[in-house]
């Protein structure tokens, strides 16, 4: 994958968890935001019910090599250590490999 792509992770946390996992998404963006220029999106989206809301990342990668980077990095490994430790997931991540076929992404 030379060109940008999009994945969409699925996160689904236990019952009680979802701030947590929350939490440590927001520590992870701040450095992916800092340190990974060919990381072009990295957004955390809740579902908006429920004790065990879904949580919905949308992810745009400048290529391989930026998501290479971004699963090898520091900190995605040490939240992911965490995620675990505090089995705070009620099942793995669900992620999707994702191309734009139609529509568009904004009015704003």
């Amino acid at each position: 994958m030379s060109a940008p792509f999009d994945i969409i992770a699925i996160i689904k946390p236990r019952p009680g968890s979802a701030d947590r996992v929350v939490e440590l998404l927001k520590i992870a963006a701040e450095s992916v935001k800092a340190k990974e220029p060919g990381t072009l999106r990295y957004q955390i989206n809740r579902e908006t019910k429920g004790d065990a809301p879904q949580i919905v990342m949308l992810e745009t990668y400048k290529d391989l090599a930026a998501l290479q980077a971004h699963g090898s990095s520091e900190y995605f490994k040490e939240m992911s250590k965490t995620l675990k430790e505090e089995d705070l997931l009620s099942e793995p991540m669900q992620v999707l490999f994702t191309k734009d076929v139609g529509g568009y992404v904004s009015k704003l």
